[in-house]
């Protein structure tokens, strides 16, 4: 079983892809992250890790989904904001929605049908 969770040197994702590597040996993980709030330190060692853009890096996510084929999405890549989103509209569109629209789109062109996703959008 693969398992491909976006966000993963954030909070939410790091903490998933622990409880994954530890609880289900048998399951490789796969990592994206742009690093743009997370922190390369939070990524398990045994996460297969790739640091890239979800918006800019659109053929690298399509050869990640290729190359792997996920059975399982986890989308946690999103931007938190609390008090500054109202003055970092066209920011958080960008990471947030966009991010989402190419993940959603991705799972779709592979016919994947596990797609669990957050939202930080308030």
């Amino acid at each position: 079983m693969n398992i491909l969770i976006t966000g993963v040197a954030g909070l939410l994702g790091s903490r998933l892809a622990d409880w994954i590597i530890e609880n289900k040996p048998n399951y490789k993980v796969i990592g994206i992250d742009d690093l743009s709030g997370g922190y390369k330190e939070n990524i398990p060692p045994d996460v297969i890790f790739q640091e890239l853009n979800l918006v800019k890096d659109s053929n690298h996510l399509n050869s990640i989904f290729e190359h792997y084929k996920p059975d399982y999405v986890y989308h946690f890549a999103a931007y938190a904001a609390e008090g500054l989103s109202p003055f970092i509209r066209q920011y958080n569109y960008d990471n947030n929605l966009r991010a989402t629209a190419a993940i959603v789109n991705e799972c779709i062109r592979h016919d994947i049908k596990r797609l669990v996703f957050t939202s930080t959008l308030r």
